[in-house]
């Protein structure tokens, strides 16, 4: 039995081998050479194959059947942060909110140790289950696109999604080029966890119901959002 349940970096499959794992579909951009595909896809899969840690989920196999790629992890049974804050709108006590954010750091910590960037630090790929935090799409960035390029010319991406970019990487968007290389790097992931922790104090993005234009000027120069009007204690700030 497979289900599918969402889309993000890729298609999410819900799939039954020994219980429930789920199968993250990975489709090539159609101009990327196959053979150079390929080697992309093993050589992140390398990185990613010995990575253990128990806020980390776990990958647990891959398939390859040219053109068709995925990847097998655990099935998480929790819901993400995004949810539990933009959908549900539910409340997170700051003690709670100091424990997730701890919890996330450990993960990242680990990850940057291997020299391995997550590259996809939001809340919709952080996970609570049983009360613990579980990190998942750690490091297939590099396989698969977060954002599109039309005709317009525009980029078309997530809602929240800007919030998540580092202003190095915000310069580097060009909506003209759909082959924008984006380096992420340890930096850009603390500036992601930067955001992530803004949005379980405040339940909102950072620059919230601004137009992306905004964002990118005041994110792009390195602006910070203003916590002046923010009513929390200063140890949360």
């Amino acid at each position: 039995m497979i289900e599918e349940v969402r889309r993000s970096s890729g298609t999410l499959m819900k799939a039954h081998w020994h219980g429930e794992i789920a199968v993250r579909i990975i489709k090539p951009d159609p101009k990327t050479d196959p053979v150079k595909f390929l080697n992309l896809f093993k050589n992140q899969v390398f990185r990613l194959r010995k990575v253990r840690h128990e806020h980390l989920n776990l990958y647990t196999g891959v398939c390859i059947d040219s053109p068709k790629f995925a990847i097998v992890s655990n099935w998480i049974r929790g819901i993400n942060l995004h949810e539990i804050i933009h959908i549900q709108n539910d409340s997170i006590q700051l003690n709670i909110a100091v424990q997730y954010a701890a919890q996330i750091a450990q993960a990242m910590s680990y990850l940057h140790e291997k020299s391995i960037n997550h590259m996809s630090l939001r809340t919709t790929n952080i996970f609570v289950q049983n009360n613990r935090i579980i990190l998942t799409d750690y490091g297939l960035v590099p396989l698969s696109k977060c954002f599109r390029v039309t005709d317009q010319p525009a980029i078309i991406a997530p809602r929240g999604w800007l919030s998540y970019l580092a202003p190095e990487i915000i310069r580097k968007l060009d909506p003209r080029n759909e082959e924008t290389i984006l380096q992420h790097t340890p930096q850009t992931d603390v500036y992601a966890f930067g955001t992530v922790w803004y949005e379980l104090l405040f339940r909102e993005f950072p620059y919230a119901k601004q137009p992306p234009e905004y964002i990118i000027w005041r994110a792009g120069n390195s602006i910070k959002q203003p916590l002046s009007s923010v009513h929390i204690s200063k140890y949360a700030k």
